[in-house]
């Protein structure tokens, strides 16, 4: 079983949207995250599968895509977050961000507002987030 592994079967698992001018740059991301962090990238390639994927234009604007924003409850204690998801390119220590090459930034991808997700971490516990608010940039415009 991978490191990170998903609490719930596929089919239980909140329904999720990825942009399609996004699919590729996340699969190859997946992919060279494999020999580095093996259970961001399982978990990563897990969430591309299960997504419904849709032209960015069609893609709600409640939902998380990349440079979204996004204000979520993380964790069981329910602490507030307000980050910014990013390509692993861009400096995630920048304060307000969050790379799509972390376990909470493969939760957050393609979530919509009011949904939840929860999953193991590498030491096997628990993580659980659900999203508040979801704002993105405008179209053409970076965030």
């Amino acid at each position: 079983m991978s490191p990170i592994a998903v609490m719930a079967a596929p089919e239980n698992m909140p329904p999720i949207i990825v942009a399609e001018e996004e699919f590729d740059a996340l699969s190859d991301i997946a992919e060279s995250l494999a020999g580095v962090l093996p259970e961001v990238a399982h978990f990563l390639e897990r969430e591309l599968a299960r997504a419904r994927l849709l032209p960015m234009n069609h893609v709600p604007p409640n939902v998380v895509t990349m440079n979204a924003t996004v204000e979520f409850t993380f964790g069981m204690k329910g602490r507030s977050e307000k980050l910014r998801l990013v390509y692993p390119a861009e400096s995630p220590s920048e304060n307000g961000s969050v790379s799509i090459a972390s376990p909470v930034g493969v939760a957050l991808l393609g979530l919509g507002e009011g949904q939840s997700i929860s999953w193991s971490s590498r030491y096997g516990e628990l993580r659980w987030l659900k999203v508040t608010k979801v704002t993105r940039p405008a179209a053409g415009k970076p965030a």
